[in-house]
């Protein structure tokens, strides 16, 4: 029995028994397609399609491009930069069923780096399917055209060599989530299978290890325990399969978590999950996991004009390719932010992004903290539109000295979202 089919079989023996409690599980209102899209503004409608374009025009400096660590050997390079952020979705109804078509495009420009410009393109189409009362499907085909920016991953220190501009890959992603549960009821299972296919296409001194394909399965159970807040339990199991037999990475995980999801109140909403992470490699050199692992985000809006946002991970990631003794076994990542948006006057109003990533490899003695804060200005010309400022200041501190780094950008923004 393969991996993907070991995988199904966990995932529909833990959902059977929650079936018997779903015949009274409410149908929740389906999530947004995007956390954003409720600041997308009011679209554009052309029949029965609604339109939502969007455009974001950003230049300025960024002193560390590469994030070097700034010695004699591995100077800083700073350039002049032009990033174009561009998107077009288009949504159709029809009898409660919804189609939706998505793009989304960053282009990035350094005057004094052609090398490291990147074009990076996402396209997908995501559908929501109401079957009956009880009965609800979401499912979603996607594609990316992306860049890895030089320095952003640790690839060159496990092979020892460097690539001259970033490393491109194409990505697929395609699968669903089916819900059942009828409306006003107590309890709802949702199951979910993902399927995730990434190739780089150049760099391959460095890059062919890279390549891999990750299966993802997933029962959830949620009980209301409140009107707006329900309970929840969700077993996760997931495959990586790389490509290349000397990637050593092929793994299999498995996450179990306990949590609630609520939206009490217009002033706070939030989810906060709590579990066992395990994984385990195929590689016996580097062994397996077990441990703590939780997702949480909260939302706060003490005042109409000002919104909190907190959130905070712990989970498991994959080294770069090659050796156990060369990168480590894997990295255990916790993450923090904090983001405040405030508005000081009707077309004035401010944002404040923090964060934290603790990295801690396994197998040896390495600990990366990086730590990013953003402060900006925006004056809103119209709803739709605003020009602002932004200054953003990010380092990371390691015990490796050559992964250190310093980095300041300051850009003027231009955006328009309908």
């Amino acid at each position: 029995m393969n991996k993907s089919m070991r995988l199904c079989l966990a995932a529909g023996l833990a959902a059977a028994p929650l079936l018997v409690l779903a015949q009274t599980a409410p149908a929740d209102a389906a999530a947004p397609e995007s956390a954003s899209e409720a600041d997308q503004g009011r679209p554009l409608r052309i029949g029965n399609v609604f339109l939502r374009p969007s455009l974001e025009v950003r230049w300025g400096y960024d002193d560390n491009i590469t994030l070097a660590p700034g010695t004699a050997a591995q100077p800083k390079l700073g350039s002049s930069t032009w990033l174009y952020n561009f998107g077009l979705s288009g949504d159709i109804e029809h009898k409660g069923d919804r189609y939706s078509l998505d793009y989304l495009g960053a282009i990035t420009r350094y005057t004094d780096s052609a090398s490291d410009n990147m074009a990076n393109h996402s396209l997908a189409l995501r559908v929501s399917n109401i079957l009956t009362t009880r009965n609800a499907l979401r499912w979603e085909i996607g594609v990316q055209d992306a860049y890895d920016a030089r320095g952003s991953t640790d690839g060159e220190q496990s092979s020892g060599l460097g690539g001259s501009e970033p490393s491109h890959y194409r990505s697929y992603r395609y699968g669903g989530t089916y819900s059942y549960g009828a409306p006003g009821a107590q309890g709802r299972i949702e199951l979910e299978a993902y399927q995730t296919d990434k190739t780089y296409l150049n760099n391959r001194d460095v890059t062919t290890t890279a390549d891999m394909g990750t299966t993802a399965l997933a029962a959830r159970f949620l009980w209301r325990v409140a009107p707006k807040t329900s309970a929840l339990v969700e077993l996760r199991q997931t495959a990586n399969d790389y490509t290349a037999s000397n990637a050593l990475l092929d793994s299999s995980g498995r996450q179990l978590l306990v949590g609630v999801v609520w939206s009490a109140t217009a002033a706070t909403s939030g989810s906060i999950k709590l579990g066992q992470n395990t994984r385990s490699y195929d590689d016996a050199l580097r062994g397996s996991f077990s441990g703590l692992s939780w997702q949480a985000n909260v939302n706060w809006k003490p005042f109409t004009y000002s919104v909190f946002d907190f959130s905070t991970s712990r989970d498991l990631s994959d080294t770069a390719n090659g050796q156990a003794t060369a990168v480590g076994s894997y990295i255990v990542a916790t993450n923090y932010a904090v983001s405040w948006r405030h508005d000081w006057l009707s077309y004035l109003h401010s944002n404040v992004k923090w964060s934290l990533q603790d990295m801690n490899y396994d197998g040896i003695e390495r600990n990366d903290q990086t730590r990013s804060l953003m402060v900006g200005a925006y004056y809103d010309f119209r709803r739709w539109m605003n020009l602002g400022i932004e200054v953003t200041q990010s380092n990371r501190r390691s015990n490796l000295q050559d992964m250190n780094f310093d980095r300041w950008q300051t850009m003027a923004v231009l955006q328009a979202k309908f």
